[in-house]
């Protein structure tokens, strides 16, 4: 594959940065949560275009997906997300 190809999918941002936003903020945020988990979204702008930033506080985690990650996601059977829910996360 060469440099001009750029594949879609999720980024993870540096380890560094993992507890803050881009500065380039176009949306949001959008805070959701319950007593297990709470994670705030936001729509931002990066060098590799638009995409979905999602922030766990409580974990010092984040992803950035773009449009085909997500668009993934619509198409995966509920089972899989129980099973991704029955996993122990990393620290």
């Amino acid at each position: 594959m060469d440099d001009t190809t750029q594949q879609p999918g999720i980024e993870r941002p540096p380890v560094g940065d993992l507890s803050e936003y881009p500065q380039k903020a176009t949306d949001g945020p959008i805070v959701i949560a319950n007593e297990f988990a709470d994670v705030v979204i936001r729509k931002v702008e990066t060098r590799n275009g638009m995409r979905l930033d999602i922030w766990s506080p409580r974990r010092g985690s984040r992803i950035l997906l773009d449009a085909v990650a997500l668009d993934c996601l619509t198409f995966q059977e509920p089972e899989l997300i129980s099973e991704l829910l029955s996993r122990r996360p990393a620290p």
